[in-house]
């Protein structure tokens, strides 16, 4: 009995998955990967993931963490009213302004205000 010689080289590992090895891959179910993960690529008839995608989708998605659930700019009740737009502030000037504009050293033209 003859037995076959190693060729001395590992075959590479495979880069496109299916869709179940892309979620074993991930750690989750087939069902969250279709729901959440990254799209998958066509090659010919077969939907495959590259296992590149997957790397940088899991990065993308471990950075996003909850910000993604969370509002970025909570809007507090108590320190607006119907004067302030919700996508804005106080349009009056500072009165630290010429303070900050004199140790700036930005010279400064004074204005009268009208009556």
């Amino acid at each position: 009995m003859m037995s076959e010689e190693p060729t001395g080289l590992a075959l590479p590992y495979a880069r496109c998955l299916t869709k179940q090895q892309a979620a074993e891959y991930l750690g989750i179910g087939t069902t969250l990967l279709t729901e959440i993960g990254p799209r998958p690529i066509k090659l010919g008839r077969r939907s495959v993931y590259d296992r590149v995608d997957l790397d940088t989708w899991l990065e993308d998605y471990k950075r996003r963490g909850r910000a993604s659930k969370e509002e970025l700019w909570p809007e507090n009740e108590d320190s607006t009213d119907e004067k302030i737009h919700h996508t804005g502030g106080s349009t009056r000037p500072s009165r630290t302004e010429p303070e900050y504009l004199k140790v700036l050293g930005v010279p400064t033209v004074m204005t009268r205000k009208s009556a």
